[in-house]
């Protein structure tokens, strides 16, 4: 962006939040510029670019009730690189679906990056969000449960349980589509189960759209039964766990927020962190993964399943080494 479309996109910007006439001389001291310059720009954007600026007595504002719309994308360079960020990571959260939608999106912010002497594979280079642990779901299914989520229409899924490798045939009421550790869910009323349930986008075999109106769960249920506990599985949280963590990894996890409701304390060098769940599964994950630098100190229920872990980890290698 040249300076002069860059001062007239600032100008703009101030004249947008006042709700009061600005003086000219006020404005050529904000930008920097002469009050000359300050009478061209408003006269270039009132008479070429109909913009709905008054000046009266060496004051100038918007016309009341109307708004400034400059034409075409004017963005000044810290817009277009968040822009370009914004970019990247909707193509990883799911390149599939709407890689195709943004491409036109995509060259038009490159293009203005590069009249601002940014070339096209450093500004690509230097934004980079790389998503571990996503699996692969099937596009148009993505696409129809955007569909029905919005249009509040009723599914027939044909549902992969991984544990027991069974398909199971559901009519759903999708609720909302969430975005989770890289992977999509669907959380949605199950009418076979009477029960809300999060469904994982990957283990959907087929999906057919039905012309039924969806049920819809208000927000305070849909938080009380899916957000009450910990990690993606649903359930209201009626237990509570009491982790330990010792140096240095307790000075990472104290900055950390792995549940809405968690309560943390430092004890001396360690951090105590308490999380409400129900389902263990994911927590146990989780835990497991800080190796010896935690210590589930209750309940222990969570301290069995935990140690069952890790002895039957340490059995496998026991027979290796």
């Amino acid at each position: 962006m040249d300076k002069k479309r860059s001062r007239q996109h600032q100008l703009q910007k101030i004249l947008q939040a006042r709700h009061y006439p600005v003086k000219v001389e006020e404005l050529s001291e904000q930008l920097e510029v002469s009050d000359k310059t300050i009478y061209r720009d408003i006269n270039e954007l009132r008479d070429l670019y109909n913009q709905p600026i008054e000046l009266l007595n060496g004051k100038v504002s918007c016309r009341q009730g109307a708004r400034l719309e400059l034409p075409g994308l004017w963005f000044n360079d810290l817009e277009l690189q968040a822009l370009l960020a914004a970019h990247q990571l909707l193509q990883q959260i799911q390149p599939d679906v709407i890689a195709e939608q943004l491409a036109p999106l995509k060259q038009l912010i490159l293009q203005l990056l590069s009249k601002q002497g940014h070339t096209t594979v450093d500004a690509l280079q230097r934004i980079r969000i790389l998503g571990m642990g996503q699996r692969a779901s099937q596009p148009q299914h993505f696409r129809q449960l955007v569909s029905a989520t919005l249009d509040r229409q009723q599914c027939q899924l044909h549902y992969l349980n991984r544990q027991s490798n069974q398909v199971s045939e559901r009519i759903i009421s999708p609720q909302r589509l969430v975005h989770y550790r890289h992977n999509w869910y669907l959380d949605a009323w199950c009418h076979s189960r009477q029960d809300l349930r999060t469904f994982s986008l990957d283990n959907i075999q087929q999906l057919i759209l039905l012309p039924d109106t969806a049920i819809d769960i208000d927000e305070a249920g849909l938080q009380q039964q899916l957000e009450s506990s910990y990690g993606i599985f649903s359930g209201i949280a009626d237990k509570m766990a009491h982790l330990e963590f010792s140096p240095p990894h307790a000075h990472y996890v104290a900055k950390e927020q792995w549940h809405p409701r968690q309560q943390g304390a430092w004890q001396g060098e360690n951090y105590i962190l308490d999380i409400p769940y129900h389902n263990p599964t994911e927590l146990i994950m989780d835990i497991l993964k800080y190796g010896a630098a935690v210590k589930v100190l209750a309940p222990p229920e969570l301290q069995c399943a935990v140690h069952k872990e890790i002895r039957q980890m340490a059995q496998k290698y026991s027979e290796q080494l």
